[in-house]
């Protein structure tokens, strides 16, 4: 174990740190203003690709002819995938949201959430370095609506009815609900005690239970990483979705089985298959496609999953 002495560079430091590096930059300025933007860490991420590998190390140094425009462009890519994915997730999480409510409140009353026996039991894990917790989806999102109700004053329907009731303490499901993150949705669904609560939902996604609650989980995932400008698009998932052989009415891949699920590609088809049915006019093919186009060139899809032939998939179509 070695100690990290490395000093804090300036701006202009740092771009004569990457010419000696082999980084061709004909305009200092302007690469000093971007890193005055964007820091030289993140930006790091999306040089990598660039960098000459021995032993299978990679190295500081820069494959020769290595540009810092093509640096700076296959940031900006992934910064508008990123917005691409995050809007497509938006729309897939009102939707889910709305059948979450929707199923279970005609089924179970209008305060289903409140109601323990609709849930799984609590159950002990342990987690990776070795401390054992209990996970307990009833009770995680019983405290967030009492955090809700007790902290959020910007939402005017809980002030409302905290106003207006004082029994059931906590709203009806379709105002807690809506203010439940993503990670609650996706852990309601996965934690219904009846098979019968989860394909109810699931098959208005036209997927069956197990794969829509794996894809749920992928999908919070992702939003998170989004939502921290995190690096997406040549990234390995941590949470790999469950492959769908058979779909239930949607266009799908042809061949799923032989599909990276690791890598972004299976997650783009996800999200397209899925705004089949809350957006069948939904534009995001289309505008991912016009993306790739516009930086073709910089882009590695063999770094980000895609297949040869994913243009003759007609869910590309």
């Amino acid at each position: 174990m070695g100690v990290y002495n490395k000093p804090p560079l300036t701006y202009a430091e740092q771009v004569e740190l990457l010419i000696s590096r082999g980084l061709l930059i004909p305009d200092k300025k302007r690469a000093e203003r971007h890193l005055s933007n964007i820091s030289y860490y993140r930006l790091s991420a999306y040089m990598r690709p660039y960098k000459q590998i021995a032993n299978e190390v990679i190295l500081d140094d820069f494959i020769p002819g290595t540009t810092w425009d093509r640096v700076y462009s296959l940031y900006v890519f992934d910064r508008k995938l990123r917005l691409l994915v995050f809007d497509a997730i938006e729309r897939l999480e009102v939707a889910i949201r709305t059948q979450i409510i929707y199923q279970l409140s005609h089924k179970y009353g209008s305060h289903w959430q409140d109601n323990k026996n609709i849930f799984n039991s609590p159950k002990k894990i342990t987690l990776r370095d070795g401390r054992e917790v209990v996970k307990d989806v009833y009770v995680d999102i019983q405290r967030h609506i009492k955090e809700q109700l007790n902290n959020n004053k910007a939402e005017e329907f809980i002030q409302h009815y905290c106003s207006k009731y004082d029994s059931p303490e906590n709203p009806p499901s379709w105002m807690s609900v809506e203010v439940m993150y993503f990670n609650h949705l996706s852990r309601i669904c996965t934690e219904l005690k009846k098979r019968s609560d989860k394909t109810e939902i699931a098959d208005y996604f036209s997927l069956p239970p197990d794969i829509f609650c794996s894809w749920l989980h992928t999908i919070n995932y992702v939003r998170n990483i989004c939502a921290h400008h995190a690096r997406l698009w040549n990234r390995e998932l941590d949470i790999t979705p469950k492959v769908l052989k058979f779909p239930k009415k949607h266009v799908w891949i042809s061949k799923p089985d032989t599909v990276n699920r690791s890598r972004i590609y299976y997650f783009l088809c996800m999200l397209n298959y899925l705004l089949q049915t809350i957006n069948p006019t939904s534009t995001f093919k289309q505008r991912f496609k016009a993306l790739l186009a516009e930086y073709g060139e910089v882009v590695s899809l063999d770094a980000m999953g895609f297949p040869y032939d994913w243009m003759n998939e007609k869910i590309w179509e």
